[in-house]
């Protein structure tokens, strides 16, 4: 009788910042988990020196908020280069038979996840399972680290404003047709007066950001806005999606981890909102979705979620 070969699973986390990392560590986890797989551990990023040289806040290492206690060692993998092995390149999330992997003779199959979703509907593969990546990814976040978030105050109105590597927009620039650039403040201050008017009083705000204290002063000037405690991106993210009310930078896959997680109302700039991240029974009573003040009456939905979240004082 032939040997059965060993299956493992790797998620081969990008370069990047902790909502790509997650994507795709998010696929390969779900993966596993349909087929019973156990998974190398992944590498929570790398000193780079590009955030240094920005300036940024978040310096995108991510190694110290988790454990490796679920996984594979990677050495494992590394092992592998010596034996017969055949690698599957970001298969899709589904169930697998053993009798129909191909080819037949190898060792190892090792199951690599490294490619990032279409950013037209980053997790088209992962709404309906939120409950089973939400748990694992409880699972293997230091107890110290959760401790923490846990004891941090839950938002009333949580907002997200991403800065680091977005650029600033400049005055001939059209927000509502590029990617990857800072939502205007202007926009937020809109959201915050138009959600207080609905609940009929001066709702608390708390900002999430990466950017620096003067770079956010058209908001923190406002009535009962402040700035979130310093604290780590896993942190800003969980605490984030414990908010009654989200609002959200555009492009910002932090910002979707957050509504996805919390499955909390969440505002978006409609330029810049695709597909969403809950699946379709929450959408139909929590909202998600696109708001420009200036051009849009109040979607009923997000009325009613707003007046259910805040009473009046």
């Amino acid at each position: 009788m032939s040997k059965q070969p060993t299956l493992l699973v790797y998620p081969q986390l990008p370069k990047a910042g902790l909502g790509n990392m997650l994507l795709v560590w998010a696929k390969a986890v779900l993966f596993a988990d349909i087929n019973h797989l156990p998974i190398v551990a992944p590498v929570w990023g790398k000193i780079s020196i590009g955030p240094y040289l920005r300036g940024e806040r978040d310096k995108r290492y991510y190694g110290h908020l988790f454990y490796q206690k679920n996984y594979e060692s990677r050495w494992k993998s590394s092992l592998a280069i010596f034996r017969k092995k055949y690698l599957h390149n970001n298969p899709a999330i589904s169930q697998i038979e053993l009798s129909h992997l191909e080819p037949q003779n190898v060792d190892l199959h090792l199951f690599i996840f490294n490619q990032l979703p279409h950013w037209s509907d980053y997790f088209a593969d992962l709404k309906e399972y939120q409950p089973i990546i939400k748990q694992e990814l409880s699972s293997i976040i230091r107890p110290s680290v959760f401790e923490a978030i846990l004891n941090r105050p839950t938002p009333e109105i949580g907002i997200h404003i991403r800065m680091g590597d977005f650029r600033k927009l400049k005055p001939e620039d059209d927000f509502t047709k590029l990617g990857n650039v800072r939502t205007p403040l202007s926009w937020f201050i809109q959201v915050i007066d138009v959600t207080r008017k609905i609940a009929g009083y001066d709702v608390p705000v708390t900002i999430f950001s990466d950017g620096y204290d003067r770079e956010l002063d058209e908001l923190l000037k406002l009535p009962q806005v402040s700035r979130a405690t310093a604290a780590s991106a896993l942190s800003d993210m969980l605490t984030l999606s414990r908010s009654k009310l989200l609002i959200t930078s555009s492009g910002s896959t932090f910002s979707s981890w957050a509504s996805y997680l919390g499955q909390c109302p969440t505002i978006w700039h409609p330029a810049h909102f695709h597909a969403g991240v809950f699946p379709a029974d929450i959408s139909q009573s929590i909202f998600e979705g696109g708001l420009d003040p200036e051009s849009m009456t109040v979607p009923d939905l997000l009325i009613h979620n707003i007046k259910l979240a805040f009473t009046s004082i």
